[in-house]
């Protein structure tokens, strides 16, 4: 709904609350967040809240928002949104680089870096810095103190664990691609790259599918 005063938004979901904290600067008129229903249902001054937020916080919460799921990324499993952003407020690279996806055609080595140590903290290994070490570690974990893999009838709960290195970095890529749109949606005339140029495939019926490997 939109008012002379201010603008308000309905929703309940943290995506669009997200979305909304990283446009604030973007709209003139008080923004105001309308959540919930019944008698849980309350209104967020978007404005008032981005104020008090660290610019780079601020500035990088349209690239956590797609790095941890929206209409067209994965997102992880068991790790939402303000979890990901608990994370993020306490470290400068983090928010750089997350400032940074989305301004750029690729993302640069140090950058990916930092975004796959920042998933490995997602998933509660602080001390690594490679996903495909993560999910050594939650296997090993899983099967300690078995005789074999096979002696436990339970086996791996692959959703609970981060993408290989090969699939984060596609999806890292396809980030990168989704923000870059979100980036250029103030313009009439956005130039943008090809999808299928950024770990999109094209299908012979001309719609898109997803890269999911190399």
């Amino acid at each position: 709904m939109i008012h002379s005063s201010q603008r308000q938004r309905e929703s309940s979901d943290s995506g669009v609350f997200l979305l909304l904290l990283s446009f604030s600067d973007a709209i003139s008129k008080p923004l105001i967040f309308d959540t919930s229903s019944g008698n849980k249902r309350r209104q967020q001054n978007i404005t008032d809240l981005a104020a008090t937020m660290p610019k780079g916080l601020r500035d990088g919460i349209i690239g956590l928002h797609a790095f941890t799921g929206c209409d067209s990324t994965s997102c992880f499993a068991g790790k939402g949104k303000l979890k990901a952003l608990k994370k993020s407020q306490g470290d400068q690279d983090h928010q750089d680089t997350f400032s940074r996806i989305g301004t750029l055609q690729t993302i640069s080595g140090q950058d990916m870096q930092v975004i796959e140590t920042f998933v490995c903290q997602l998933y509660e290994k602080p001390s690594h810095t490679s996903v495909d070490k993560v999910r050594y570690d939650k296997v090993r974990q899983c099967f300690k103190g078995k005789k074999g893999i096979l002696s436990n009838s339970e086996g791996v709960d692959l959703s609970q664990m981060p993408p290989c290195q090969d699939v984060f970095m596609l999806l890292t890529q396809r980030v990168n691609f989704q923000i870059k749109i979100r980036r250029a949606s103030s313009s009439n005339f956005p130039d943008l790259p090809k999808p299928e140029n950024n770990r999109w495939r094209l299908s012979s019926s001309g719609g898109l599918k997803i890269k999911w490997f190399n």
